[in-house]
């Protein structure tokens, strides 16, 4: 799924076939028992879907940002919690890509953009979610390495990636300015995991509190320079954003779908509901949020391929694709009216899966506030 494949639809197609086949059929069961889909994530990598976008210098397929979000939004379609396990991949190595040293790029790269590893990020707090500022993760210099001290919570991936992309306050007087970024490799003495923590939706795809107790890094597993982490974290999670949007889309397609094939299907008063204007009122919006959102990812997706400050670009495509896919599912459990509130009805697991999108990778508030504060001039001709 390499070379042959650079025509959009071609690769879309691809995509669904194979998401289609091996995928969608098992995510019920795994939702139930939370069963961590590891086959499938090395499945992703033997399909050349781990690196998309990542240089080809670097291992990668180098192609398109627009063309990571078909495959995260094919897969997302078929099973949210392995989209998710996908899409913090993704998160995972950003921070190496735009920050690490060459030598880093060329040590971890190929194999994360192979599937060969595992990525996971590792930003969040008990008491720092949005305000990263405020995290208590301590790392000090010594002359055996970097000692890193406290805890992560609602970490993805946490314990099964191969390596964890891992924020800490360097100097915790100076802030924001105050974090480092740093390699945390898979079995590293001094790290240990809660259990799997119980979630609403995406359930097999577990996250994570993580401990570290005085657990001693390499020097060369800083990521960037010391005191730039904030400034990594922040770059990665914007462009892991766009991902994010791709991830609302499917699960929103896979919802449009349901509700058109049940209004066909489900008959009262003698006819199939699917001919009630109050239904098609409702399909038909599904279907115009559906657009929107999917074009406002693409043109995130262009803005960062091009190398513009993604700020606003990324935060307006999760904050459009999020709300945009919590409505469509919602929607598209009130044409299936009682049937959608069973558990045995696909749509009752994606109305849980979707609700995390408008929470994870920055709140809609965090990303209306950066939309307000990244505006352009009223005299700009950018509009």
């Amino acid at each position: 799924m390499t070379d042959q494949l650079l025509d959009a639809a071609e690769f879309r197609g691809a995509v669904r076939a194979f998401a289609n086949r091996e995928i969608h059929p098992g995510a019920a069961f795994r939702d139930e028992t939370r069963e961590f889909p590891a086959e499938l994530v090395k499945r992703l990598g033997e399909q050349d879907l781990m690196g998309i976008s990542v240089p080809e210098e670097f291992g990668g397929l180098g192609l398109s940002t627009k063309t990571q979000l078909i495959a995260i939004e094919e897969v997302a379609r078929t099973d949210a919690a392995l989209a998710s396990i996908y899409t913090a991949h993704y998160l995972g190595l950003e921070p190496i890509l735009v920050g690490g040293t060459e030598e880093q790029k060329r040590r971890w790269l190929p194999r994360l953009a192979s599937g060969e590893l595992l990525a996971g990020f590792a930003l969040t707090e008990p008491d720092a979610g949005s305000d990263i500022a405020s995290m208590h993760t301590t790392a000090r210099r010594e002359d055996d390495g970097w000692h890193l001290s406290g805890s992560k919570t609602y970490i993805s991936n946490a314990k099964e990636a191969d390596l964890v992309v891992l924020f800490a306050k360097t100097d915790p007087s100076a802030g924001f300015r105050g974090i480092t970024a740093f390699v945390l490799p898979q079995g590293t003495p001094g790290v240990s995991y809660s259990e799997p923590q119980d979630k609403l939706g995406i359930r097999s795809a577990p996250t994570y509190t993580v401990y570290l107790d005085d657990v001693v890094l390499p020097h060369d597993a800083m990521v960037g320079t010391e005191g730039r982490g904030g400034n990594i974290a922040l770059t990665a999670l914007n462009r892991a954003r766009i991902d994010v949007a791709a991830m609302a889309n499917g699960i929103a397609l896979r919802a449009w779908e349901l509700g058109r094939s049940y209004a066909a299907e489900r008959k009262q008063f003698g006819h199939p509901i699917a001919e009630f204007q109050a239904i098609q009122l409702l399909l038909g919006a599904c279907d115009a949020q559906l657009v929107a959102s999917r074009v406002t990812a693409d043109w995130a997706a262009d803005a960062k391929d091009a190398g513009a400050d993604l700020r606003r670009a990324a935060s307006v495509s999760k904050y459009v694709a999020t709300e945009a896919c919590f409505s469509i599912v919602d929607q598209t459990v009130q044409i299936h009216g009682g049937a959608g509130f069973m558990r045995e009805s696909e749509i009752e697991r994606l109305y849980r899966d979707c609700r995390i999108l408008r929470i994870f990778e920055g709140t809609s508030q965090i990303q209306l506030l950066t939309i307000a504060a990244n505006a352009p001039s009223p005299r700009s001709t950018e509009f």
